[in-house]
């Protein structure tokens, strides 16, 4: 399981088998989608770009070639 904390709020993001991602914060929880859609849970609020980078479209393991130039 992948997991996030929020470098200034200290909030935890994890990605859940089903492609969201929980958000727990000061002992409230969110589950979000990863464009920022609010799912279910008390917390209501998730830093987007967060959001984006656990859960986000990714790139397939070919297109992440280093090229020199």
């Amino acid at each position: 399981m992948t997991v996030l904390r929020h470098p200034l709020s200290g909030a935890t993001y994890s990605l859940r088998e089903d492609g969201l991602v929980e958000v727990e914060n000061n002992g409230k929880i969110g589950v979000f989608t990863f464009d920022g859609r609010h799912c279910e849970g008390e917390l209501r609020q998730a830093d987007p770009h967060l959001l984006l980078w656990i859960a986000g479209p990714q790139l397939p393991p070919e297109a992440n070639v280093r090229r020199n130039r």
